[in-house]
C-alpha cells in the first residue's frame, strides 16, 4: 500500500523532532543519549517481533517473519550492550570493550539476517527452527562474550582493534550484498517497501562506518553512528510494520468487505436457492431448525418472500413434526460431511435436486435447484429408449427368421442340384453373405446391451476362468492365469470382452496353444496383459484394429471390446510381436481396481 505525502511528512517529521530532542540531552550527559538512542532501536525491535509473530499465521512474504523473529534477538544483544555502557556500572570488572563486543555481534547479526531473509520471500518458514536456531547462536555469543573468548573489539586508550575495524566492513559488505538481493527479488515488495529498506540499509551501512573511526566511546563518531541508527530502525519499522504488516491487514479486512459484497450479489442472484438453518437440538438430538438466511429464488419456490421465512423454525414453515430432512440434517452436523438427494414435492408436482453442507457448529447450508424439467426429459428419454429397444429386438427377431428361411432354402436348392463345383461355390459365396448379416445382427445386440445395466467390481481372475470353460473350443488352449485377487470396475459385459480376445486367438491364431494373462500395478494405474503363442498381428493391421468392421470375418468383436471398456474409462491397446503372438493390454486408471496384493491400490 502506498503511503501518502502527508504520512510521508509526518513521519520524516517525528524522526526529525526525536533526532533533535535526543541530541540536546548531550549537553546533560552522553549516557543519557546513549540510553534513550538504543532504548529507542530496542522498543522498535521488539514491536517488528511481536507484529510478526502474531501474524506468522497470515504473512504470506517470508522476509517480514524472518526480520521479525531476528529482530527480537538483535534487540536482546543491544539491550545487554546498552546495560553494559561504559558509566552504567551494572557489569562490575567489564571495561568499554564488552559493549563493543556486544554491538558487533548484534550488527553481525543484523547484517547477516537481512542477507538470508529474501531467499524466504517465496519459501515456508519454518517458525520454531528459525527462533531455536537464533536462539542458540545469541546464546552462544553471550557465552563467548563474557567468558572473554570473543575477539577484543576496544581497547582503552588505543581506541578500535583490528578485528573491529575489519568486521564493520565486512558487515557493510554483507548489508550491500542485501540490498542487491531485494533489488533482484524487489517484484515481492511494493515500491513505498522496498524504498524504505534501501534507505535502512544504507543509513546501517553509514552507522558502521561511523563506527570504524571513534577512539572515545563518548566522541562525535560515536554520536554520528547512534544517529544513523536511529534513522534505520525508523525506516525498518516503517517499511515492515507501518507499510509491511499493517497496512496490509487494513488492505485484508476491505478486501472481505469487497468479497462479502461480492458472494452476498452472487448468493442473491443465483438460480438455485439457498437457505441457511441453525440446528435446534433436544437431549442431544437435532428436532427442528431455523430458518436464519435464504435468498430470494429460495423463498419464490417456497411460494413466499424471505422475511416471512427467515427467524421461523421448520416445523413453523411445514406443518409437520419432524420437519423435512431432519435425518439429513443430523447426520451431516454429526459426521461433517455433505449430501445430495432428490425429493419430490407432490403439492407442485416437482422434482427438487438438494446439496447440504455444514458451515459450522450446528449451522447446515442448503442449495435447491428445480430438476423437474430435466426428469420430465429423463423420463421421456427413458420411454424413447424402451420403444427402440422394443422395435430393435422385433425387427432382429424377424430378420433372424428371414436368415433361418435363407439357411433353409439354400440348402433344399443345393440337395436339388447335381453337385459341380462352380454352383457349389456360389452357394459358399450366398452362404457367407448371410454368415456376415447374422453377425451384425448379433453386434446390435451386443451393442443395444451395452452401458444399460450398472457397472461394478469384477474379481477378473474369476471372469476369465468362466469364459474359458464356458466355451468346448477353448478346451485345447491351456490358460495361465496369474490374475490373483485382482478387482476392477467395469461394465456387466466384461466377460464379452475375454470371450471375444479368446475366439480371436483361437479363429486368427492359426498356432495358439497357449494363452496367459497376468497384470502390474504403477503409479499410473494397473495394466492387465493378455498374451497368446499365435502368429501375432502385423504392425500395419495394427493400425486399424479397433476400427468397426475389421478383420476377416466381419469382425466388430475388437470395437465392441474397445467400446465395453470406455464405458468404465479402461483403455486397451495391442504391442505384441509379429510372428511372435498378440498381446493386447488393458489399463485401468487410478479408482477403477483393487489389488488386496498391492499398497498401491486404485
Amino acid at each position: 500500500m502506498r503511503l501518502t505525502n502527508d504520512q510521508k511528512k509526518i513521519f520524516i517529521l517525528t524522526i526529525l523532532v526525536f533526532i533533535l530532542a535526543i541530541s540536546l540531552t548531550m549537553q546533560y550527559s552522553y549516557l543519557l543519549f546513549h540510553v534513550i538512542s538504543e532504548f529507542f532501536s530496542i522498543i522498535i525491535a521488539g514491536v517488528i517481533f511481536v507484529i510478526a509473530w502474531n501474524s506468522r499465521d497470515k504473512l504470506d512474504n517470508g522476509f517480514f517473519l524472518v526480520i521479525g523473529i531476528s529482530f527480537f534477538f538483535i534487540g536482546t544483544l543491544d539491550l545487554v550492550h546498552t546495560l553494559a555502557y561504559k558509566g552504567m556500572g551494572i557489569f562490575t570488572g567489564y571495561d568499554a570493550n564488552l559493549p563493543t563486543q556486544l554491538w558487533i555481534a548484534a550488527r553481525y547479526m543484523e547484517a547477516i539476517s537481512f542477507l538470508i531473509a529474501p531467499f524466504f520471500i517465496v519459501r515456508r518458514v519454518h517458525v520454531g527452527g528459525f527462533f531455536w536456531g537464533y536462539f542458540i547462536i545469541t546464546t552462544s555469543l553471550f557465552i563467548l562474550i563474557f567468558r572473554r573468548y570473543f575477539p577484543d573489539c576496544y581497547i582503552e586508550g588505543s581506541g578500535l582493534t583490528s578485528f573491529k575495524i575489519i568486521s564493520e566492513y565486512i558487515i557493510c559488505l554483507i548489508l550491500v550484498l542485501a540490498i542487491y538481493l531485494l533489488y533482484k527479488n524487489k517484484h515481492a515488495f511494493s515500491k513505498d517497501v522496498l524504498i524504505l529498506l534501501y534507505g535502512a540499509l544504507i543509513a546501517t551501512i553509514g552507522s558502521e562506518l561511523a563506527f570504524t573511526s571513534y577512539i572515545s566511546v563518548y566522541g562525535p563518531a560515536n554520536f554520528l553512528g547512534h544517529i544513523l541508527k536511529i534513522i534505520a530502525f525508523a525506516l525498518i519499522y516503517q517499511a515492515i510494520v507501518v507499510t509491511g504488516i499493517r497496512k496490509p491487514f487494513e488492505m485484508i479486512f476491505r478486501n472481505l468487505s469487497e468479497s462479502e459484497k461480492k458472494y452476498r450479489g452472487l448468493f442473491e442472484n443465483m438460480d438455485e436457492g439457498i437457505a441457511v438453518f441453525s440446528l435446534i437440538f433436544q437431549d442431544n438430538k437435532v428436532v427442528d431448525y431455523q430458518f436464519t438466511d435464504l435468498n430470494l429464488q429460495y423463498a419464490q419456490m417456497m411460494g413466499t418472500d424471505p422475511d416471512q421465512l427467515i427467524g421461523k423454525t421448520g416445523k413453523e414453515i411445514y406443518n409437520t413434526a419432524p420437519p423435512p430432512h431432519i435425518q439429513q440434517f443430523e447426520k451431516i452436523a454429526r459426521d461433517g460431511i455433505s449430501e445430495r438427494f432428490i425429493v419430490f414435492y407432490k403439492p407442485e408436482l416437482k422434482y427438487y435436486a438438494i446439496s447440504a453442507f455444514s458451515m459450522g457448529k450446528n449451522t447446515i447450508a442448503t442449495v435447491v435447484a428445480d430438476i423437474t424439467a430435466m426428469k420430465v426429459s429423463e423420463g421421456a428419454l427413458i420411454r424413447a429408449n424402451q420403444k427402440l429397444q422394443l422395435l430393435s429386438q422385433i425387427t432382429r427377431h424377424d430378420i433372424n427368421n428371414d436368415l433361418s428361411l435363407a439357411y433353409a432354402s439354400i440348402d433344399l436348392i443345393k440337395n436339388r442340384l447335381p453337385e459341380e463345383p462352380e454352383v457349389d461355390q456360389y452357394f459358399s459365396y450366398l452362404r457367407e453373405s448371410i454368415d456376415a448379416i447374422n453377425s451384425k445382427i448379433s453386434f446390435t445386440r451386443n451393442y443395444e446391451q451395452m452401458g444399460t445395466q450398472k457397472p461394478t467390481w469384477h474379481l477378473v481372475r474369476k471372469v476369465v476362468d468362466d469364459v474359458h470353460v464356458s466355451n468346448p473350443r477353448f478346451s485345447n488352449i491351456k490358460l495361465n492365469n496369474n490374475l490373483g485377487d485382482l478387482k476392477i470396475f467395469a461394465d456387466m459385459m466384461l466377460q464379452k470382452v475375454f470371450a471375444n480376445l479368446m475366439d480371436n486367438s483361437v479363429r486368427h491364431g492359426e498356432t495358439v496353444t497357449r494363452i496367459s494373462l497376468s497384470y502390474k500395478v504403477s503409479e499410473t494405474g494397473c495394466h492387465i496383459y493378455y498374451e497368446d503363442n499365435g502368429v501375432g498381428i502385423s504392425p500395419k493391421s495394427r493400425v486399424s484394429l479397433f476400427e468397426p468392421g475389421y478383420g476377416a470375418t466381419h469382425g466388430f468383436g475388437l470395437f465392441l471390446i474397445k467400446e465395453i471398456l470406455l464405458l468404465t474409462g479402461i483403455g486397451i491397446y495391442e504391442d505384441g510381436k509379429d510372428g511372435r503372438g498378440v498381446r493386447f493390454v488393458l489399463q485401468i486408471p487410478k479408482g477403477g481396481y483393487v489389488d488386496p496384493g498391492s499398497m498401491n491400490n486404485g
